[in-house]
C-alpha cells in the first residue's frame, strides 16, 4: 500500500513537471517570438524613419535649388558689390549643400546600421543647412 502512494505520488510529480516543463517551452517560444517580432518591427521602424528623412532631405535640396536659383536672378538687380559679397555666401552654401548631397546619397545607398551611426548627424546637418541657408536669405532680404 505504501508502495502503491510512492509510485502514486512519484508518478503525479512527474507528470507535473512534464506539464510545467512543456508550459515552460511554450512560454520560451512565445518570448522567442515577441523578441522576433520586435527586432523585426525595430528594423522597420529604422528603415522608415530613414527612407523619411532621405525623402525629406531630398524635397529640403530641392526647395533649396529652386530659391537659390531665384535669388540669383535677383542678385542680378543689386549693385555690384553687394552681388559679390552675395555671391560669395551663395558659393560656400552651394558647397555645403553638395556635400550633405553627397554625404545623402552614401546614405541611401548604405544599411541601417550606418543610419543608426549617422542619424543625428545626417540631421544636425541638414537643420545646420537649413538655418544658414534661411539667414543668408534674410541677410539678402530675399525669400
Amino acid at each position: 500500500m505504501f508502495t502503491n502512494r510512492l509510485i502514486l505520488l512519484i508518478t503525479a510529480t512527474m507528470l507535473m513537471f512534464t506539464a510545467c516543463s512543456e508550459k515552460t517551452n511554450k512560454n520560451a517560444e512565445n518570448v522567442g517570438q515577441q523578441v522576433e517580432n520586435t527586432v523585426k518591427s525595430a528594423k522597420e521602424d529604422v528603415q522608415q524613419t530613414k527612407e523619411e528623412f532621405i525623402a525629406e532631405a531630398e524635397q529640403t535640396l530641392k526647395k533649396m535649388n529652386e530659391d537659390i536659383s531665384e535669388a540669383e536672378e535677383q542678385l542680378k538687380e543689386k549693385s555690384e558689390e553687394a552681388r559679390e559679397k552675395a555671391e560669395e555666401k551663395l558659393d560656400e552654401l552651394k558647397g555645403e549643400r553638395d556635400s550633405f548631397k553627397e554625404d545623402l546619397a552614401e546614405l541611401r545607398d548604405s544599411g541601417k546600421d550606418k543610419w543608426k551611426e549617422v542619424k543625428d548627424e545626417m540631421q544636425d546637418g541638414l537643420e545646420t543647412l537649413k538655418n544658414k541657408y534661411n539667414r543668408l536669405l534674410e541677410d539678402l532680404q530675399i525669400g
